[in-house]
């Protein structure tokens, strides 16, 4: 296990079955989604194809769509579907009572998205 610290995000309340809210936590843009059998995910809120946030995504079984042109990813390992042409990164997290905790485990990844970025 990488080292890291949990740190706060959410409380379990703040996420609708069936829905994400994104949050920075220590300057990383995280987005926790809470599936519709109670599962709660954190990725990042960052599409591969696009730049776009995920935000505001559908979230079906264990995957979210991108809002923008409907990418899918896993929120389990982060995995993809086109038009993403990348995975995005996925963050541990716990539950300690009703606090939602996420590991951050480094500074901030810059990413070189290169030209697919763009569309």
């Amino acid at each position: 296990m990488s080292e890291g610290t949990y740190f706060p995000v959410a409380k379990t309340a703040d996420i609708e079955q069936g829905k994400c809210k994104a949050y920075q936590v220590e300057g990383h843009d995280v987005l926790i989604a809470q599936t519709k059998t109670g599962d709660f995910y954190a990725v990042e809120n960052l599409c591969s194809h696009a730049d776009a946030t995920l935000e505001g995504g559908r979230i079906r079984g264990n995957h979210i769509m991108c809002p923008l042109h409907g990418a899918r990813f896993s929120l389990v390992d982060g995995s993809f579907g086109p038009p993403a042409w990348a995975p995005i990164k996925t963050y541990q997290l716990r539950v300690e009572g009703d606090e939602i905790q996420v590991l951050i485990t480094g500074p901030v990844e810059k990413k070189n998205r290169g030209a697919m970025g763009m569309f």
